[in-house]
């Protein structure tokens, strides 16, 4: 008996080191393998009437000259988004657990953010130009909030290969109509594209080199976003009465519109429109006041929530986006406008109740 149990006894040890070996053999997998996913999470929180650090020192985010401006008080937040794991540096399956307890990281398949045949540099180079056209669209926005209204042209800057537009459009083309619709700016392109839908037939009336020209392309949705695209990268040319530079570092994207042309009508609009009040909002946002979708929203409500916000501005299209779990005590609101959003804020100023999540429970 006592022989049998030793064997019974040496045969337990083993099958318990082989199976601490295998759990091992797990972890350093689970720490080494990477993994076709990234990791979102809340990134900086900029106030619009702040400065930030640029290499000539502290430098505000927003300066406007040639235009009589009012003093305000109030804070209105840009909110990003910060992206951990890349196809150059991809995470670890390990490191996807750290998002498992906390509701202000998700997990992203690497395809949504970072498109197949698009570099890194051409990512951020197409950022860089999206902030500048956002830019651009938040100054037209908040004239014709003032009745101001400005047009001007869409001209390509370049065009992606393999793209829908590669050999049917070229660099320094002007857009001047899409189908029945005239283009005085990049929100009436978007509106055109979005109306032909992905996979349809789009007819662009184009200026090149002197001469009116008339194409057809098929726009094509990329990734998670449903918009469609032609695959170039365009840039809006509009005459604004007087000078307004942004500085913005390391945040790039469309997604400040909707800030920038908050804080603009304030500046150049006697009294204060926050009234005090933090605000923060995100929303890309075109030259009529519109403002669309963006990417990243659990990560941006967490942010503006750890950064005291009063009020959140949401963009109306992203309801479907929220997440389950909402940050405690902020109150969100979404928006469709700059008008709505002015609107809102005043609201809140006042001590009244704008519309809030309950505009979600309709069709968006």
């Amino acid at each position: 008996m006592a022989h049998n149990t030793n064997v019974t006894a040496g045969g337990g040890v083993r099958g318990w080191w082989i199976g601490a070996a295998f759990l091992v053999l797990m972890t350093l997998g689970a720490a080494t393998i990477p993994s076709p996913y990234a990791i979102e999470q809340p990134g900086p929180v900029v106030d619009a009437f702040g400065s930030i650090e640029t290499a000539e020192g502290e430098t505000p985010v927003i300066t406007v000259e040639g235009v009589e401006t009012f003093p305000t008080s109030g804070t209105i937040n840009i909110l990003s988004v910060t992206i951990s794991g890349s196809p150059d540096r991809p995470l670890a399956w390990l490191a996807l657990a750290r998002t498992w307890f906390d509701p202000t990281q998700s997990v992203v398949p690497l395809s949504a953010l970072f498109p197949e045949g698009i570099s890194a540099e051409e990512r951020a180079a197409a950022n860089a130009q999206l902030m500048e056209t956002s830019q651009l669209q938040a100054t037209a926005a908040a004239l014709g909030q003032l009745g101001q209204p400005l047009t001007g042209e869409v001209r390509v800057m370049s065009v992606v290969d393999g793209g829908p537009a590669e050999g049917i459009l070229e660099q320094g083309d002007t857009i001047l109509a899409a189908g029945e619709r005239e283009i005085g700016g990049l929100g009436e392109l978007q509106a055109a594209l979005a109306q032909a839908g992905s996979g349809g037939q789009l007819t662009l009336d184009i200026a090149r080199g002197g001469n009116d020209l008339r194409v057809v392309v098929s726009p094509q949705a990329r990734g998670s976003d449903p918009q469609p695209l032609l695959g170039v990268t365009v840039t809006t040319e509009l005459e604004i009465p007087f000078d307004v530079e942004f500085q913005l570092d390391k945040i790039g994207g469309p997604s400040a519109g909707l800030t920038f042309a908050l804080a603009l009508y304030d500046l150049l609009t006697p009294g204060e429109l926050t009234g005090g009040l933090t605000v923060s909002t995100t929303g890309t946002i075109d030259e009529v006041g519109t403002v669309g979708p963006i990417g990243g929203v659990p990560q941006k409500l967490w942010g503006a929530a750890n950064a005291g916000t009063d009020l959140i501005l949401l963009p109306l299209a992203n309801c479907r986006d929220l997440p389950e779990s909402l940050p405690e005590g902020v109150q969100v609101v979404p928006v469709a406008t700059l008008t709505e959003a002015i609107t809102a804020i005043d609201a809140v100023k006042a001590g009244e109740t704008p519309a809030g999540l309950e505009r979600c429970e309709a069709p968006v």
